[in-house]
């Protein structure tokens, strides 16, 4: 058949990776699908379908030469824009038929309620119609072939050597310069087989070449090792055999013909033997940790010290080649100052010469600023300029986009750039272009973004995971080759504004991120439209866009607008709009012709006026995600939202009050953050969430005041939810009762999760569940507004815990042995509590008065109760008037607002004991003894921050012993006279803030304390500042 015949065509991979990326992949994986060819199955449309399957295959024989000829051949570009439009026509139409299909043979059960459907035959109608025009498409396209060859197998262009840099023209390096020639040089005891790697970590452009370069020519490296090479490899990807004889042949002068690796790897470790070597592998793509592995395995031979310097932007590379070794140079970008010498040397500023006005020189300093570091932007952009000393030439240059400045072939960035792209996956190009559409600068979140890409179908995995999890693989691969800037926790991102640059060269005209200025620049092209601005007007220019698959629209105005004229131009055009996307606080409701957009996948409201969502939305059958959580007005959802049976992640806002009893029937559901309890009698109850067994991630259940009924199955609505990983549960109001205790120990949690939160619990005391073992391996653990509890749970025998908050339980008066064992007074467990606890915080236990250690056995004394805790916070418990006994391995101690707590300690015993590794002290607004203590503080203390602590009159004089101590804050004790005698020589940084009797003695040259703090390097003094 057409179908099979198609697919088993060589070269569909070849065609995926250069025109539509996953798209295509997915237009076969449709075409193939039951549904359309039911829908072909005894129609004439069958022999255009042939049609069209051919004349993709013709196209196909030509892809490989366009790629290579794109960057050169303007017209390259503009055919394959093309092509790639009529790949996005006939991925419409298709899905089209797919929808259609599934909804005729009733597979749907939404069917019944569309409207808008057309009669049979006017829709095949219409399909015919299409599938002539997307043909005629095609026909012409190979008619208007632009000198394109017929290319059987790819060949990607050899890297050229890299040419030498001189020292003189690098600015900004010296540091990173030293700090890689110090790890080279250092005798590194960890690492294996006499063998370190070292990674230079960074993105395109930044200068890991040049800097690898300056390190391997200085003179101290040279005499440091006696056999030195230098490696390019060849497209990034490793031939260990060639890069093997290479060695040989460099090192030993003999040059081996076999392609036998046993024989290869026995000769180079003769070669090897004896000598000390530097190996330079620069700009390295190929992150197969089976090569890496074979490779270093054959240089083990060498004497202790020998190094490997590898240039990568993957940090997937660096992890496979330093194998463990906690070696890793991230390498970051030049400062502006550096910049601005660079682009001066390279655009032959001379500050001194009359030939170079103030204006030109501004001009040029914003220049430095738009490279964002980058010195190989900053190179190419002065290179350009520096026989140019037209003002208006570099105001165009500093206002255009270095994009436009490569189209006339007059920079050099963006080769290097599109190199980055150009060896990426095949999966991954698609995925790196689609982020085009995003606003420069724009933050978002690593979630959303996966979300988007199925939506757009770019992630289609070969093997049978979830497409979420391979959405996750797809955005940490990107982020390992430093397309993207990650957050320190690497949930949100942002693209640089050049990798920015790249993806709208490689989008084409097929993305576009608009705003008020740019707006009639939009394309009737146009798939992947966003939109920042102010002025709606100025917006309608973006209604040309006929064919929109994605409409993201980011409204900064204040107006209130009728969304309803913002629906109906998409509503009567071609498009298949997958994803609809509104950031407006400003929408107060829905138009029912939403539910008219029946392709859309992803779904995305930030609204906060929005109250209601109309039933029509339940016809959207191919949704996937549906995002209100920050409609902080909604309180319900629409009755028959369990028609949307293809929904995969529902976000809800935090004040919605029940859900609607169809919820059980979106049996797709992996991600559902919150599940609002409401009363039985109108709502769905909490043991729907049973079926819902895919569930994952983050989940808040609230209102569990209004669990009706504790017997029967509430025990399996959470138990067998082993992708949940973090769970809240949440009483809104509720009375005390012995029924709230129940609802409690009934929930029961798989024993994956790690996170924990328990809220507004109106219990007296917890469940035995609380504290078992089957919360073994909870991480993290929080209590809070449990107001009636009076006793806290055995939380001491959760052996995985490492993070502990207890807040607002305003009941507990005391914290005894019920606190770390099952039975008081016990540790019949034969283990220590907290075990491996390492942060602890108590807030607002305002009647809270004592806190005492259990007695332990005799041979659980060593290491305490709290082993490995290394933070801990006290805020509001203004009752405690000390702290227990023995902190060995605590940190951090910040205490605020318990106002009896000093001493810290209970008199007659030493900080310095208790607190033996005690680096930072915070106390705040505590009215405790005269003296911070009675002598003996820790000596491993970094950093004292003393505020408002109005009874404190001095410092005792143990402050000279204190020889780690870095920083010492004082502010707001207004009874404070007198310094120490003297203040440790390690003391670099001094604040005195707002302390009247302190202050006078601390003038500079005349006060009395003067001579105690004059060694200090920073000092701050600031009288008398009103303090809010």
């Amino acid at each position: 058949s057409v179908l099979s015949t198609l697919f088993l065509s060589p070269k569909t991979q070849i065609m995926v990776e250069l025109v539509g990326g996953a798209l295509l992949n997915v237009l076969f994986d449709r075409l193939a699908s039951q549904e359309v060819v039911d829908f072909f199955k005894g129609k004439k449309s069958t022999v255009k379908l042939e049609e069209l399957v051919s004349e993709l295959r013709s196209a196909d024989l030509l892809l490989n030469d366009a790629e290579e000829k794109l960057i050169k051949e303007p017209k390259v570009k503009n055919w394959l824009g093309a092509l790639k439009e009529a790949v996005y026509d006939a991925d419409d139409l298709v899905y089209k038929i797919k929808t259609r299909a599934v909804e005729k043979q009733g597979k749907s059960s939404f069917t019944t309620k569309v409207k808008n459907f057309l009669p049979t035959t006017s829709f095949e109608r219409d399909m015919k119609v299409e599938i002539d025009e997307i043909v005629e498409k095609l026909k012409r396209l190979r008619n208007d072939n632009p000198g394109l060859r017929r290319v059987e197998k790819q060949e990607l262009p050899e890297r050229l050597p890299t040419p030498l840099v001189k020292e003189s023209e690098v600015y900004g390096r010296d540091a990173d310069k030293e700090a890689i020639i110090k790890l080279l040089l250092s005798d590194d005891a960890s690492a294996g087989d006499n063998l370190s790697v070292i990674p230079i970590v960074g993105m395109g452009g930044i200068g890991k070449t040049t800097l690898a370069q300056l390190v391997f020519h200085d003179e101290r490296v040279k005499s440091s090792f006696n056999g030195k090479e230098w490696f390019t490899v060849e497209h990034g990807k490793v031939d260990c055999l060639k890069l093997m004889k290479t060695i040989i042949k460099q090192l030993g002068n003999e040059d081996c013909k076999t392609e036998e690796p046993l024989y290869l790897q026995q000769k180079l470790r003769e070669t090897l033997s004896g000598k000390k070597f530097l190996f330079v592998f620069d700009d390295v793509w190929d992150d197969d940790r089976q090569k890496w592995d074979l490779l270093k395995c054959s240089l083990t031979s060498g004497l202790h010290g020998s190094k490997i310097l590898v240039t990568t932007r993957s940090t997937n590379v660096a992890s496979n080649m330093k194998a463990g070794q906690p070696i890793q140079y991230d390498l970051k970008e030049v400062s502006y100052d550096d910049g601005w010498l660079l682009f001066s040397k390279y655009a032959r500023i001379d500050v001194n010469s009359n030939e170079y006005s103030d204006d030109l020189q501004g001009i040029g300093r914003n220049i430095v600023r738009k490279c964002n570091g980058l010195p190989l932007a900053i190179k190419s952009l002065a290179s350009l300029l520096a026989h140019e000393r037209n003002k208006e030439k570099w105001e165009n240059i500093l206002k255009n986009d270095i994009w436009d400045l490569y189209e006339k072939k007059s920079i050099g960035i963006l080769p290097a750039l599109w190199w980055s792209y150009y060896y990426l996956p095949s999966h991954l190009k698609p995925c790196f272009a689609y982020c085009a559409l995003l606003p420069k600068s724009f933050v978002t979140t690593k979630k959303q973004l996966i979300f988007l890409w199925m939506a757009e179908d770019l992630l289609n995995s070969t093997s049978n995971g979830r497409m979420e999890e391979f959405g996750e693989e797809c955005f940490q691969d990107l982020i390992s080759r430093s397309f993207f800037q990650v957050s320190e926790d690497e949930s949100t991102f942002v693209m640089h504004d050049l990798m920015h640059d790249l993806a709208n060269f490689v989008s084409g005209e097929f993305c576009l991120a608009s705003d008020d200025n740019n707006c009639s620049s939009c394309s009737p092209k146009v798939r992947h439209l966003s939109y920042v601005g102010y002025d709606l007007e100025k917006f309608e220019a973006l209604y040309k866009a006929k064919c929109l698959r994605t409409f993201i629209m980011l409204y900064r105005g204040n107006r209130s607008f009728d969304m309803k004229h913002l629906l109906e131009p998409l509503l009567h055009t071609r498009s298949c709009l997958r994803v609809l996307s509104f950031y407006n606080w400003n929408i107060g409701k829905l138009p029912d012709s939403i539910g008219d957009l029946k392709y859309l996948k992803y779904l995305e409201l930030l609204c906060a006026k929005l109250d209601e969502i109309p039933e029509t939305i339940c016809s959207l059958y191919n949704l996937q995600t549906l995002m209100l959580d920050k409609c902080t007005s909604l309180r319900r959802l629409p009755t028959n939202i369990g028609n949307l049976i293809n929904l995969r992640h529902l976000f809800l806002p935090y004040f919605l009050v029940e859900m609607p009893r169809q919820i059980g029937k979106l049996t797709s559901l992996y991600t559902l953050n919150r599940f609002a309890v409401g009363p039985e009698n109108r709502s769905a109850s909490i043991k729907q969430l049973k079926v819902l067994q895919n569930l994952g991630g983050t989940l808040e259940i609230s209102g569990l005041e209004n669990v009706a009924c504790v017997k029967g199955d509430l025990g399996t609505v959470l138990k067998d939810k082993k992708f949940l990983s973090k769970l809240t549960l949440r009483w809104n109001r509720a009375h005390v009762s012995q029924k709230e205790k129940e609802v409690l120990g009934a929930l029961k949690v798989h024993a994956n999760l790690k996170e924990l939160s328990i809220s507004g619990y109106p219990g007296t005391d917890f469940p035995n569940l609380v504290g078992d073992h089957l919360f073994s391996n909870i991480v993290t653990l929080s209590l809070d507004f449990c107001l009636h509890c009076s006793v806290l749970p055995p939380l001491g025998q959760l052996s995985s815990l490492k993070h502990l908050t207890i807040e607002s339980l305003w009941g507990v008066k005391e914290i005894n042995s019920e606190f770390y064992f099952y039975s008081a007074g016990s540790s019949a467990s034969g283990t220590k509590p907290f075990r491996s606890l390492e942060t602890l915080c108590f807030e607002s236990l305002t009647h809270l008065e004592k806190w005492s250690f259990p007695r332990l056995k005799e041979g659980d004394v060593e290491g305490g109760v709290f082993p490995r805790l290394k933070e801990l916070r006290l805020i509001h418990c203004p009752k405690l008037k000390s702290l227990p006994g023995y902190f060995p391995s605590l940190r951090i101690l910040d205490t605020q607002y318990c106002r009896q707590i000093l001493p810290i300690v209970p008199r007659g015993q030493q900080m310095d004991v208790a607190f033996p590794s005690l680096e930072t002290l915070k106390i705040k607004e505590c009215r405790g003894d005269e003296l911070l203590v009675q002598g003996g503080l820790p000596t491993s203390l970094k950093e004292i921050s003393l505020e408002f602590c109005v009874s404190l009159t001095a410092l005792d004089n143990c402050f000279e012993c204190l020889t780690s101590l870095e920083k010492l804050h004082i502010s707001h004790c207004y009874r404070m006279r007198c310094l120490p005698k003297e203040l440790p020589a390690s003391l670099s940084d001094l604040t005195i803030i707002d302390c009247d009797e302190l202050t006078p003695r601390l003038k500079r040259e005349k006060g009395e304390d003067w001579p105690i703090i004059a060694h200090i390097p920073n000092v701050t003094i600031e009288p008398n500042l009103f303090y809010w």
